[in-house]
């Protein structure tokens, strides 16, 4: 299956370059599945906030049919208790979080849960530990994370064995190639493949706010990862892609100009 849309759906800047100018707030998912016939969205404000059961049960309502869900971990879990070895700290979020995506779970629309490590994530033995914690909770509770690194020192094949290993789904990034961040890597898991597009502004480390993600994938690049994503639905595998260029509606445009590349292979 193949599952196609963007991190987040919900977006000031949109309004006028991707919606209609009088959109509502809440019309967007709405309009988004009906409209750009996207079948997935990866939910990112549970980064900032820890969902609650009503909340993603209410957002689960707004659009039926074969929708899936993927939902990115919160924060507190990815970039604070790593740090220093805070382990319950970080297993009583993940119990709390695992509670809240109940509703998406019971009716089979959740995808893979994402695990968003920073840039100053390393594989230390300390932190490999963590990691497995993490991945050994979401085994348990049966749960499917898919795991996105920010340095380049996870470039190797050993850390994606690892994950792969322990049902994890090692995220693949493409980001600009500056200051060792984690580079474009065509890897699947055991039955699914987790491609992030999150363009290419070098100016990534010094821009503020969205305008990190300010980006125009050209179709030669959008071609390049389609190639990626057709072998990997030859061979079977679900596959997940997100675009995350989201600054003033570039995700949407992308998205849906990919997918009419993907389909004309």
């Amino acid at each position: 299956m193949f599952y196609l849309g963007t991190s987040g759906y919900h977006f000031r800047d949109w309004i006028g370059t991707a919606y209609p100018e009088d959109i509502k707030p809440s019309q967007m998912l709405n309009y988004y599945r009906s409209i750009w016939h996207f079948n997935t969205v990866e939910l990112n404000f549970t980064y900032y906030r820890m969902p609650d059961y009503h909340t993603l049960a209410a957002i689960s309502r707004k659009v039926p049919g074969d929708f899936h869900f993927t939902v990115k971990s919160p924060g507190s879990i990815t970039h604070e208790y790593w740090k220093n070895l805070e382990f319950e700290k970080a297993i009583d979020d993940l119990t709390l979080f695992k509670n809240a995506l109940a509703p998406l779970r019971s009716e089979g629309r959740l995808g893979p849960v994402l695990f968003q490590f920073p840039w100053g994530f390393r594989p230390t033995n300390d932190n490999l530990g963590y990691l497995k914690a993490i991945m050994d909770f979401c085994t348990e509770s049966e749960l499917i994370p898919a795991v996105e690194f920010r340095h380049s020192s996870w470039e190797i094949d050993e850390y994606g064995n690892m994950l792969i290993q322990q049902n994890a789904i090692p995220v693949i990034v493409d980001a600009p190639k500056i200051d060792n961040l984690f580079g474009y890597r065509s890897i699947a898991g055991r039955g699914a493949a987790y491609f992030r597009l999150h363009g290419r502004n070098v100016d990534w480390f010094t821009s503020n706010g969205s305008e990190r993600y300010n980006y125009n994938y050209s179709d030669d690049e959008l071609r390049f990862f389609a190639l990626d994503v057709i072998e990997f639905l030859s061979k079977g595998l679900d596959v997940y892609v997100y675009f995350n260029n989201c600054h003033m509606g570039n995700a949407v445009h992308n998205a849906l100009r990919f997918r009419e590349i993907v389909g004309g292979a």
